[in-house]
């Protein structure tokens, strides 16, 4: 089975890749958007609902490897054939769902929220710039959060449970020392000055790296992780 495969077997799954997101993300913004009926919206109501949806996105790179891998494999496809077949259905979806949230901002900022002043899609700084320059950050950021949640699958399946508890121990070993250091020398400020100076789009472009890092770690960790 090749990469068109793997794209077949990941298209079966509509509940994972379509129904489940749009049910998060519709019941999310029409729950939000009944609250802001209720309240007098004097002043621009605000939510951070939409969060649901990047949280989904990186659950489902976790996801899909787990459901699907091991079914991939008794079907004979080759660990090559399935990583690129379920990274490009990721990079897909990450473009899908990017392109749908920088639609639905436009037009909420285009309404007025909606024609009450609510925004869940459309917020200061996030969505400053262009259409295009909205479009890259999501996408860039979709395609981030899938392939952390990769690369976190693709770990547990080579090392098992026992190699995710002592990462999540180096990991928490590692941010202590982080925020200690950081502290010690009074960073704090100049880190937070240089994220302020910096647009949604322009700190997006930083992801890039950590995504091909993701990506190249995913293919080495699969490519000898037991079924």
């Amino acid at each position: 089975m090749n990469i068109q495969g793997v794209l077949n077997i990941h298209r079966k799954d509509r509940w994972g890749w379509l129904f489940i997101p749009s049910i998060i993300l519709s019941s999310s913004f029409l729950i939000n958007l009944i609250v802001s009926l209720l309240i007098n919206n004097e002043e621009p109501f605000y939510t951070g609902g939409v969060s649901s949806i990047f949280i989904y996105v990186l659950v489902l790179g976790i996801l899909v490897v787990t459901q699907s891998f091991p079914f991939a494999i008794g079907m004979s496809v080759t660990r090559k054939a399935y990583f690129c077949g379920t990274a490009l259905m990721g990079l897909i979806a990450s473009f899908i769902i990017g392109t749908l949230l920088c639609i639905l901002s436009f037009l909420e900022n285009l309404t007025n929220g909606w024609g009450n002043r609510f925004h869940f899609f459309h917020f200061p700084y996030l969505n400053d710039g262009s259409f295009l320059e909205q479009l890259v950050m999501y996408i860039i950021l979709f395609t981030y959060l899938f392939f952390v949640g990769f690369l976190i699958a693709s770990f547990a399946r080579r090392f098992g449970g026992k190699g995710m508890l002592l990462l999540i121990l180096a990991f928490l070993l590692i941010s202590s020392i982080s925020v200690i250091l950081l502290h010690q020398f009074q960073a704090w400020s100049h880190i937070f000055q240089w994220f302020l100076s910096q647009t949604a789009v322009e700190l997006s472009y930083w992801l890039l790296p950590s995504i091909l890092i993701s990506t190249v770690l995913s293919f080495l960790l699969l490519r000898r992780a037991s079924i």
